[in-house]
């Protein structure tokens, strides 16, 4: 019986091309940091919401009693936070479809929906401020809520800045406003 050694292997093929971009696998550091800023401020809007966005605290007849609601109820006046939250976390999706999934078309230009739908966020948060039941002083907006708040706001201008330095047109009005950043 003889045995054959099979003939050496040819050059190897070359890697399918990952994520359909030219030049293979994804390079993070390919994307702006401003960019990353907009991710991250989606990211962890969304994480906050599960902390506490108001608190009540009350000491009846010597015992001390606390309750915590978070973004996810939707009483109180909640619902417009949650929907702050939503939106803000929405519109850092759009600009991550954007960016790693470049043939995906969308309705509008993916920066300007970016900006658009975090000012949204900020002023919805801002609403919410005033929109729960007024229960005096034992109620208060608590950690997450004003997190939330202030990264809504950061996505809003971080978003304003991307959008301005990519010469993404802006709606209306919207597009005479000055230009910040570099």
């Amino acid at each position: 019986m003889t045995y054959e050694v099979p003939p050496p292997p040819g050059p190897p093929a070359p890697p399918p091309n990952a994520g359909g971009r030219p030049g293979g696998s994804f390079d993070p550091a390919s994307v702006n940091r401003l960019d990353w800023v907009i991710l991250g401020a989606g990211a962890l809007l969304f994480i906050f919401s599960f902390f506490a966005y108001e608190s009540a605290s009350a000491n009846i007849m010597g015992a001390h009693y606390s309750q915590d609601w978070n973004a996810w109820n939707f009483d109180h006046g909640f619902f417009i936070a949650w929907f702050a939250m939503a939106i803000g976390v929405a519109s850092a999706a759009v600009l991550a479809l954007s960016l790693f999934v470049p043939t995906v078309s969308l309705p509008a230009a993916p920066r300007m929906i970016t900006f658009v739908g975090f000012a949204v966020s900020f002023v919805l948060y801002v609403i919410a401020i005033f929109a729960h039941d007024d229960f005096g002083d034992i109620v208060s907006h608590a950690f997450g809520f004003w997190i939330s708040l202030i990264l809504a706001a950061v996505g809003a201008v971080v978003a304003l800045m991307r959008a301005q330095q990519t010469n993404t047109a802006l709606p209306g009005p919207l597009s005479g406003l000055p230009r910040i950043g570099n």
